[in-house]
């Protein structure tokens, strides 16, 4: 069979997935095993309103890897996908469409309208990410794809609501709350970011003493919230001030009075020891308030607009236009003592970027102490969930669980889940599942629904279990029952206190369970620069568009390379590596398929218990009780079935890839088990490039091309062909799309490849058998004499590259090695010969050749020497090496000079300043092996 001379990534993923689905590859019910273990792990939701991006990207090629890989172990396996309807990001398209579109505002067509445009917008939009998945190749189960808006989970929404305010662990009340005045609804602390304002001003404002000449100063970088204070506070062990306490201030700019207090918050060492307080505008000062009963004066609307209790001068100017006004008022009185400059850091809205007001409101708060107790308690006896790398991200879950305050769980806004409370006309509440219950609760139907929806976050808290079917009512599904708790949980640490450790709590307090056993941190995708991609600095890469360049299966392997849990800059030329690597992939099955008459996949000299179990299912039942560790097993079989044991008429090379490629499967599942995805990729690169294609196919090259058919050729070409199946089933978890094109194509493969779980299914390699080698297939010996040899030919071709000679002259090799080795090379001195172009070998215990020669070291004490007269022009060839030389010493001694600059070293990349001091050692090695080179010729 002959493929096309390239590889057409775009076609290959197109056919191949669309098949897989069609086909049902992707759904736990492929597996025909009623007793198979279940492997499961759900995809972080993403927003409904976002496309693809890098970090994406990364974290479902993790998730596929270890899916792929499972299911062809013939786990019953699950991954379970979709989307989550962000409630800001979603009302914020919808806003936007609605004013460009008909140029009204949500106000204006009302909240039952509004949610119909969202929803709309939702069906027409809101496939975008999802058919990106699809590109991207993950086994998904799109049959079971879920939204957190569905009705199944939205009543399980309501169903911990309702639990958890009849618990008392959810309660409503006046809190200082995170606002953002662009959006217009409170956020989590998490959903708050710090920046830091280089150009900041601390304002430092006199304060008049009532019936006295005396003045107070408070220093503040927000003079605006002056209007809203109602004291002063000063450390009552501050000499300063002892005499002021109990004393009143004329607040400027108001017709109020306020007290001066006495409260160990204040820190008598900062500032100028008095703090204005403003229990409205502040949480640490809400909290001065409540021990002082002081009042609190909220001066600001929704929108950070100053209102009516600001007073007249003030009401509906912008925040930042009333700390000018005000800052002028307190100048005009001379009560303005100074303007500092300041640095300080702002808190701003994540998705907006707008600062942060905080600010007094009513809100609805859930209780997390028994909750994080639950957390608490596993991780101290169990020690789960278990985080990939446990290093730093165990203890940072641990602190933040072991400080956690009340979670601020409503948000101002129409899409979302409602929160399932109303209220009657006397402003009473019933928490109910439905409003029919409500009003069954009330006695009355004139009842209106709080305004207010849920968190984002509290139905993503669900995910683990209200997926898999549960809303409170049914509680037991049998998707719950084989896939809870999930395996693995595949995440980035941005989330583990939004999302990790609150699926940790929930799942603990509603279905007694823990949701996953491991979680694994994956890094960031950082630009190639090091910094984060964002859209502000325009630097973001879109996956899609590596895709079409390079190819999907290309861009895993990329992402894959990646450290675990380490950030890691993004370079076109690593994924063009990949590229690369994949036409590697295809070219070495081009030249395979192209001499593959004759051939059959066949495992008997791969592992002769392989054959043995073909040979089981062949003769039926009445072989299945014999032992195959029996010495007599094969004695006892049909005769036709008998054979001897193929290692011992393979040569040294077949002897060498066996070992290999066992020894490269089982470092692959142990890499995978430990969740070393870079390990993994770097051992199967180095198997298939290094051993496969750059030395076992040159090794039996002449065997597999000959022309005439006869058995021994077929035996190479079989063997040949086995080691490339096996190979493509290694790759596929990374590579699917490749694998799946390469392996159809194969000669003999059928779904008898398959695993016992999957022989019904129609062949596809994802359902073949995952090779898991075999340590006793692994021949130390047969590795170190082949290494021996390629190192041996790898110096000749290093010494004819180094000394310039030509590729059609045949040099003579002298080898000066113990006896053992003499006797390794003499029966492999024709792939020698061949691969090193070299007329002659010499085999002797010492070296005694001629002094221009050029000689070299290999592994294990032995030398090498190949003697240059009549190869090459000394003259010129020195000449040649000491130019060479030259330039090589002087970008040494430039890089040397960089790197010792401190000032370049500290503010470089680390990348850049590694590849710096990768080249100087590379410079000195190159040098060296000059220098003697130069001495060879004298």
């Amino acid at each position: 069979m002959e493929l096309e001379k390239a590889y057409n990534p775009a076609e290959a993923e197109s056919t191949h997935y669309k098949s897989w689905e069609e086909r049902g590859c992707f759904a736990p019910e492929i597996n025909e095993n009623p007793n198979a273990e279940a492997f499961s792990i759900v995809i972080p939701p993403p927003n409904v309103t976002g496309s693809l991006h890098m970090g994406h990207a990364l974290q479902h090629t993790l998730m596929d890897v270890l899916t792929r890989r499972k299911r062809m172990l013939g786990y019953k396996t699950l991954f379970l996908v979709g989307v989550d309807h962000a409630s800001i990001s979603t009302q914020l398209m919808v806003t936007r469409a609605l004013k460009k579109d008909e140029h009204k505002t949500p106000q204006d067509i009302g909240r039952e309208a509004f949610m119909g445009r969202a929803w709309a917008w939702k069906n027409k939009y809101g496939g975008t990410i999802t058919n990106q998945i699809r590109r991207e190749g993950l086994s998904v189960d799109w049959s079971r794809e879920r939204f957190t808006m569905d009705e199944n989970l939205s009543k399980a929404v309501s169903e911990v609501f309702v639990r958890l305010y009849g618990e008392g662990w959810i309660y409503r009340g006046k809190r200082i709350v995170n606002w953002c005045p662009r959006d217009k609804t409170v956020l989590s602390d998490l959903e708050v970011k710090e920046e830091t304002k280089k150009d900041g001003k601390l304002f430092y404002l006199q304060y008049p003493v009532k019936n006295s000449d005396a003045k107070i100063t408070v220093a503040t970088t927000r003079p605006e919230t002056m209007l809203g204070d109602t004291a002063v506070a000063v450390n009552p062990k501050d000499e300063r001030y002892k005499n002021l306490i109990g004393q009143t201030i004329e607040l400027p700019l108001t017709n109020r009075e306020i007290p001066i207090i006495a409260d160990e918050y204040v820190d008598a060492e900062f500032g100028t020891g008095a703090v204005k307080i403003t229990p409205a505008h502040d949480p640490n000062d809400y909290e001065v308030g409540l021990r002082h009963n002081l009042e609190q004066l909220n001066v600001m609307n929704d929108d950070a607009t100053m209102n009516e209790t600001a007073g007249n001068d003030f009401v509906g100017l912008d925040r930042y236009a009333a700390r000018e006004k005000v800052v002028e008022k307190f100048d005009e009185l001379s009560l303005l003592e100074k303007i500092d400059d300041y640095e300080m850091v702002l808190p701003v809205c994540e998705r907006c970027k707008t600062v942060i007001e905080p600010f007094l409101s009513e809100q609805w708060f859930c209780r997390m102490d028994e909750m994080r107790d639950l957390a608490l308690d596993l991780m101290k006896r169990e020690g789960a969930p278990h985080f990939y790398p446990q290093v730093p991200h165990e203890k940072v879950y641990m602190t933040w669980l072991e400080n956690l305050r009340d979670w601020t769980i409503s948000r101002q806004l129409w899409w979302g889940h409602q929160i399932p409370a109303w209220y009657d006309e006397n402003g009473n509440v019933i928490v109910a599942r439905t409003k029919e219950e409500a009003v069954e609760r009330a006695g009355t139907e004139n009842l209106t629904q709080d305004a207010d929806v849920l968190d984002t976050w509290f139905s993503s808290a669900l995910w683990s279990f209200s997926t898999l079917g549960w809303n409170g009512e049914t509680t037991e599904t049998e998707d719950l029952k084989t896939f809870h708790p999930t395996d693995v949980l595949v995440t980035n640490r941005d989330i583990i206190f939004l999302w990790v450790s609150r699926m940790v709590m929930t799942g603990l307090k509603f279905i007694g369970e823990k949701p996953f056993e491991d979680v694994i941190i994956h890094g960031t995708v950082l630009d190639k620069n090091g910094q984060r991609m964002s859209k502000t600095k325009n630097n973001g890469i879109d996956p899609l568009d590596v895709f079409n360049k390079y190819g999907v299966d290309a861009t895993r392997m990329t992402l894959a390379d990646s450290a675990t849990g380490i950030d890691f800059a993004w370079r076109d030329e690593k994924v063009e590596s990949f590229r690369n690597f994949a036409n590697k992939i295809w070219n070495a099955t081009r030249f395979c398929l192209l001499n593959s008459d004759g051939a059959q996949v066949d495992y008997s000299f791969i592992n002769p218990k392989a054959e043995v179990k073909e040979i089981k299912q062949t003769l039926g039942d009445e072989l299945n009780e014999l032992d195959e560790e029996d010495e007599e097993f094969l004695d006892k079989i049909k005769p036709e079935f008998a054979f001897d044991n193929p290692k011992e008429n393979l040569s040294l090379a077949d002897k060498w890839i066996i070992s290999r490629l066992n020894k490269t499967a089982v470092q692959v599942n142990k890499s995978l088990d430990k969740y070393d995805f870079h390990e993994a990729v770097q051992t199967l690169y180095h198997f298939f490039w290094d051993d496969f294609c750059d030395w076992y196919i040159e090794l039996v090259k002449d065997e597999i091309t000959a022309s005439e058919p006869n058995v021994k050729r077929d035996a190479a070409r079989s063997r040949v062909i086995t080691i490339l199946e096996q190979s493509l089933r290694l790759l596929h978890p990374f590579m699917p799309f490749l694998t799946e094109e390469l392996w159809q194509k194969l000669p003999e493969v059928s779904s008898d490849l398959h695993n016992d779980a999957y022989k019904n299914a129609k062949q596809t390699i994802m359902l073949a058998d995952f090779p898991m080698g075999d340590a006793a297939m692994i021949d130390e010996q047969a590795e170190s004499e082949m290494q021996a040899v390629i190192d041996l030919i790898s110096k000749t071709r290093n010494i004819r590259a180094e000394m310039n000679i030509k590729p059609s002259d045949r040099t003579a090799i002298h080898v000066a090695a113990n006896a053992d080795l003499q006797k390794v090379f003499n029966e492999n001195q024709a792939q020698i010969l061949k691969l090193a172009r070299a007329s002659e070998l010499n085999l002797n215990e010492t070296l005694d050749v001629p002094r221009a020669s050029a000689k070299a070291v290999l592994a294990g004490g032995a030398e090498i020497a190949v003697p240059l007269e009549g190869l090459i022009d000394f003259a010129k060839e020195s000449e040649r090496l000491e130019n060479q030389s030259n330039k090589l010493n002087a970008e040494g001694e430039r890089l040397k000079n960089q790197l010792a600059n401190q000032g370049f070293v500290e503010k470089a990349p680390p990348e850049k300043v590694a590849g710096l001091q990768a080249r100087v050692a590379e410079i000195e090695q190159q040098t060296n092996a000059l220098k003697q080179n130069l001495e060879a010729l004298k």
